[in-house]
């Protein structure tokens, strides 16, 4: 338990790097992903990361409910490279009753 506690807090602050490197080079513009800053994606983190994630928190779902579904699901793929399990996101949006794309 300790050790898969341990590489969460890793993941998690990894993450938070990238989004700070990414953000600060963004100069007054944070970056954007489907419509959505990444400061926002932060938001929803934790639904997305450990063994049993919580359910996604109402500020994580506002923050979906603004970005463009399609985008997101043609970006599932890439999650695994930032500690995200693509399955905890895809279940995001049935989580926040938020309609996706067929096929998504």
């Amino acid at each position: 338990m300790a050790k898969s506690y341990s590489t969460m807090i890793f993941l998690l602050f990894a993450l938070i790097m990238t989004v700070q490197i990414v953000t600060s080079n963004a100069a007054e513009t944070p970056a954007t992903i489907c419509k959505v800053t990444i400061n926002d994606l932060v938001l929803c983190l934790p639904a997305v990361m450990g063994k049993k994630p919580p359910k996604p928190t109402p500020d994580c779902c506002a923050v979906l409910r603004k970005a463009d579904t399609q985008c997101m699901c043609n970006q599932k793929s890439e999650l695994g490279k930032f500690g995200i399990k693509p399955e905890a996101a895809m279940n995001l949006p049935k989580q926040c009753k938020i309609n996706v794309p067929r096929g998504c």
